[in-house]
């Protein structure tokens, strides 16, 4: 009895089928955090594009790309923002887009994974780890949420005279909340 009982509330919550899923872009964010002289400054992107393919009894079948605009920062002021667009931090004129693509991604715990891949920033790719948080919505889909660690000198973000870390930090704190419904 108590076999069926879990049957037939992992079919409540778990999707039957591998998808994609389309996101809700109007409640999903990528943002960011970044110190200024030691200062917290948040910061976060206007625009972005997601294809997530995934099913939760299926992790490793599974598959996120993330393409972002960089042109699109937010970083609550205008002159930040333009500034953030300049060769010396994102060069959004000859590298317009920010790409995730997710290689692997395996169950770390019940609603849990762990998703790695390729950044690639400024034509520079590095391997990155993202823990993920599956949050079950109602009447459907799912928060996918989490956190990661970048070095911005990897990307050759921040260069010339930004380059000091006593002036902007060389941590980056990356944050997301997506909004994924089928």
């Amino acid at each position: 009895m108590k076999w069926l009982l879990s049957v037939l509330l992992a079919s409540l919550v778990t999707p039957a089928w591998a998808q994609p899923w389309k996101v809700d872009y109007a409640r999903s964010e990528i943002r960011f955090v970044i110190k200024q002289m030691n200062v917290p400054v948040e910061g976060g992107f206007k625009r972005f594009q997601v294809t997530a393919d995934f099913d939760v009894a299926k992790p490793e079948q599974g598959m996120f790309r993330v393409e972002v605009d960089v042109a699109g920062i937010d970083t609550g002021s205008d002159e930040g923002d333009a500034e953030a667009r300049r060769p010396a931090w994102f060069d959004a004129a000859r590298h317009p887009k920010a790409v995730f693509v997710s290689k692997n991604i395996r169950r770390d715990g019940p609603g849990r994974y762990v998703m790695t891949g390729d950044l690639t920033v400024k034509g520079r790719t590095r391997p990155l780890s993202v823990p993920l948080v599956l949050t079950a919505q109602r009447p459907g889909g799912w928060l996918a949420s989490g956190r990661f660690a970048l070095k911005r000198t990897d990307f050759d973000i921040g260069g010339g005279e930004w380059a000091d870390p006593s002036v902007v930090a060389n941590d980056i704190d990356g944050r997301f909340k997506l909004l994924l419904m089928p």
